[in-house]
C-alpha cells in the first residue's frame, strides 16, 4: 500500500521517502442533523441533515540509519504534509498479489521488497489538510537501522467524500452512468452543463437530468454553434447571462441502484457535462 499526494507543484508517493505505508482508514462523513422541537408535540421535527467531514488515518512505519537520518526525514514530510493549502492523498493498491502468496519455508532465499511492489491508484482521491501533528514512535533498533512506526490524520477540506479526477462527460445517450455513491449538486461543486446548438431551431427547450428538470424559452430562434452553459447559480448562452429566460434550476447527480441518471431533452446538438466527479461517501 502507498499513499499518493497531489499539489500544484507536482505529486509524489510516501514510499519515495521510504515510508512503508500499512493502513489507510477512511472515516464515513460526519452529520450534522437539524431536529426540531415543538411545545406540546410528541417527536421531533427534522428540519434538514448535512455531511460535514471526512477523516483519514495513514499509519505505517519506516528505517532511518541514524537520528540525524531521522530529523531530516521529519523535516522533509513535515514540508510535504504541513500545509496551509488543501492538497489531493490517493490510496494506492499493491497491483500484484505477491504479498499474499505463501511459500515452502526456504523455497526463496531473498525478502519480498514492500517498496517496490508497484502500485496503481484507486478510483477516487481526498481533498485534505493535515488534522494535528505528524505522529512519530520509535520502536527500537535492528541491523536495518532505528525503526520509526508513524501515523498521520487527515481531515477533508472541502467536500467529505472521495472524488474522481474531474473530467469531461459527453451525454450521447438517454442516461449518464453515475457510480458515486453520494449526491453531487451543482450548488455545492463547480460542474457546468455545456449544449452546443448544430442546428437553428426553436427559442425553447427542456433538459431533464435525474429528478430536475431545467427549461429556457426566448422568441429568438437558437442558431446553429449557439452555446449554452447551464450553471446551477446562472445560464449564459454566447457568454450573455440569460437567466431571465430560464427557470433557475440547477442539477444534481444522485445514486441510483441501476447507476443509471435518466436524461431528456427537446434540444438539438451536443450535450457535455464539464468538470464531471464522482463522489463517494
Amino acid at each position: 500500500m502507498d499513499l499518493l499526494i497531489e499539489k500544484d507543484t507536482g505529486q509524489i508517493k510516501l514510499s519515495e521517502y521510504n515510508l512503508l505505508v500499512q493502513d489507510i482508514e477512511a472515516s464515513s462523513p460526519s452529520m450534522t442533523v437539524d431536529r426540531r422541537t415543538v411545545k406540546n408535540r410528541s417527536g421531533v421535527i427534522n428540519a434538514g441533515a448535512q455531511f460535514v467531514s471526512k477523516t483519514i488515518k495513514v499509519a505505517g512505519s519506516f528505517y532511518a540509519s541514524s537520528l540525524l537520518d531521522y530529523e531530516n526525514r521529519v523535516d522533509e514530510l513535515n514540508a510535504l504534509l504541513i500545509d496551509l493549502d488543501p492538497y489531493y492523498i490517493t490510496k494506492m493498491i499493491p497491483i500484484n498479489d505477491e504479498l499474499y502468496q505463501y511459500q515452502i519455508p526456504g523455497e526463496t532465499t531473498n525478502d519480498l521488497n514492500l517498496l517496490e511492489i508497484e502500485h496503481e491508484p484507486f478510483k477516487y482521491r481526498y481533498k485534505v489538510q493535515p488534522d494535528g501533528d505528524l505522529n512519530f514512535q520509535f520502536n527500537g533498533k535492528s541491523d536495518k537501522g532505528l525503526f520509526f512506526k508513524f501515523t498521520f490524520y487527515f481531515i477533508t477540506a472541502e467536500m467529505p467524500f472521495g472524488e474522481t479526477i474531474p473530467k469531461t462527460l459527453s451525454i450521447n445517450s438517454d442516461s449518464i452512468s453515475y457510480d458515486g455513491t453520494a449526491k453531487n449538486s451543482q450548488l455545492e461543486y463547480p460542474w457546468t452543463i455545456k449544449l452546443v446548438a448544430d442546428t437553428q431551431q426553436s427559442g425553447t427547450f427542456t433538459l431533464m437530468i435525474g429528478s430536475k428538470t431545467f427549461s429556457y424559452s426566448s422568441q429568438t430562434d437558437i442558431q446553429s454553434g449557439d452555446i449554452f452553459l447551464l450553471k446551477g447559480i446562472e445560464t449564459t448562452k454566447n457568454g450573455t447571462n440569460v437567466n431571465n429566460y430560464t427557470n433557475r434550476e440547477h442539477f444534481v447527480l444522485e445514486p441510483r441502484l441501476d447507476k443509471e441518471i435518466p436524461v431528456t431533452t427537446n434540444f438539438q446538438g451536443t450535450i457535455q457535462i464539464l468538470n464531471f466527479v464522482e463522489f463517494y461517501k
